[in-house]
């Protein structure tokens, strides 16, 4: 997308009385994290206003100082670029994060309301910023908590650095300032849930046309070259793996399209230990991730012939999902399954989405992902052979209590005529 101001060419800028500012004072910020850059995209474009740069340049270098701990400061930045939705924000101070000792699931987690994994006190800073954002404010509670070890200097500092970033961030979205290409495989913004409306995201709950407990074909007629013949329904040994069906054609899993969509779907990930491993302490259970084009999840377990079918399991594991998918795959953790999985095909994120027909780019596209994870608004399917008879009754339950989430079951089911063969879906729901 175009900048609705375009920042200043890097080497005009640099004669300017706000480049020369510029230059003069970056060498000491976040240590010279920058010294060695070429002025970021956000002071070119301020400096389309001749007076306003040199005027917030000692502020940005001021709250870039110690008054706070470094790791203390950038969870302020991250939580506010976080709650306000600035991408440029988050891409940079994702790196400032990492260089001052973040990690990867520290940075992640910081873009969740889930308070585990932080001390109390960081806690404390994420709930100021967010009543900062929400209110403009600190509350009486939350002043003390940040009392307890803050003096009144950091508190201000605090509520400076705040402010500071929010303003930049006004700035930045409004301008729509691009991440400058300089930065390596910039970090993509998680979504903000409580941002989010029901109209972008939602879906309608509908029972797809012929999609019950009691739809299902027990006899299925082929045409072929000799004429006509009747297909029933027949194992095969050794029966082949319903996960590479499903990889194959994961389309098997829309058959009722309980989205009301007509999409394709799109496979993020698949659990194999020759995929991908897992790293930063995030577990992926479900066999496979999938998607469509407008970022709806599509978590699935499939149970293989040869296993033991164990239905307590499988529901347990679609529980989890429905409670903690946003917290089990981050937006850092999509990221890499896609680029992971494109890879295995010789190929790019962008290019699998284009190859789909999807409208959207790759960061929008995960970013939809995520907050439909984390609102509850995912699909996840079960995957069989064959079903136990209690089964239908259970997903049913189990599609009422979830909601916005549908649960669903897919028994895959071989029918043959002794020479051809068949795999027909039937949708439990």
């Amino acid at each position: 997308m175009r900048p609705r101001i375009d920042p200043q060419d890097a080497d005009d800028f640099a004669v300017t009385p706000a480049g020369q500012v510029y230059a003069r004072e970056i060498g000491q910020s976040l240590n010279g994290l920058l010294a060695d850059r070429p002025p970021p995209n956000v002071h070119r474009t301020i400096a389309n206003h001749p007076t306003l740069l040199p005027a917030l340049q000692p502020l940005l270098t001021h709250v870039a100082g110690d008054i706070l701990p470094a790791r203390e400061r950038e969870l302020v930045i991250l939580r506010t670029a976080w709650r306000s939705q600035a991408p440029y924000v988050w891409a940079h101070h994702h790196a400032a994060g990492l260089f001052v000792g973040m990690t990867e699931t520290e940075i992640a987690r910081v873009a969740s309301e889930d308070t585990a994994g932080w001390t109390p006190f960081e806690a404390t800073i994420l709930q100021a910023v967010d009543e900062l954002h929400s209110k403009s404010a600190v509350s009486d509670r939350t002043w003390k908590q940040l009392a307890e070890r803050y003096s009144e200097e950091q508190i201000l500092e605090l509520l400076a650095l705040a402010g500071t970033y929010k303003t930049l961030a006004f700035i930045l979205n409004s301008c729509l300032v691009p991440i400058d290409p300089w930065m390596e495989r910039p970090a993509l913004l998680p979504a903000d849930p409580g941002q989010l409306t029901s109209g972008r995201h939602a879906r309608p709950r509908e029972t797809p046309a012929g999609a019950g407990p009691e739809t299902w074909n027990q006899r299925i007629v082929l045409q072929n070259d000799t004429g006509l013949s009747q297909l029933t329904p027949t194992s095969a040994s050794p029966e082949p793996p319903l996960h590479e069906i499903l990889g194959r054609y994961p389309d098997l899993l829309s058959t009722a399209n309980a989205s009301g969509s007509n999409s394709s779907l799109l496979l993020i990930r698949r659990n194999s230990t020759d995929v991908m491993p897992d790293t930063d302490g995030y577990s992926f259970s479900a066999t496979h991730l999938f998607a469509d084009s407008s970022g709806v999840p599509i978590l699935v377990e499939v149970v293989e012939p040869h296993d033991t079918w164990n239905a307590q399991s499988a529901l347990a594991k679609i529980l989890d999902y429905a409670g903690s998918g946003a917290r089990h795959w981050p937006i850092h953790i999509l990221q890499r399954s896609l680029e992971y999985t494109a890879q295995l095909q010789g190929s790019t994120g962008e290019q699998l989405l284009a190859e789909m027909g999807y409208p959207i780019d790759e960061g929008s596209f995960l970013r939809a992902i995520e907050a439909n994870l984390a609102l509850g608004r995912l699909r996840m399917a079960i995957v069989a052979s064959r079903f136990p008879p209690e089964f239908n009754r259970v997903i049913a339950f189990l599609g009422q209590q979830l909601h916005p989430a549908e649960v669903y079951g897919v028994e895959l089911r071989r029918f043959s005529d002794g020479s051809h063969a068949a795999f027909i879906p039937r949708v439990v729901t």
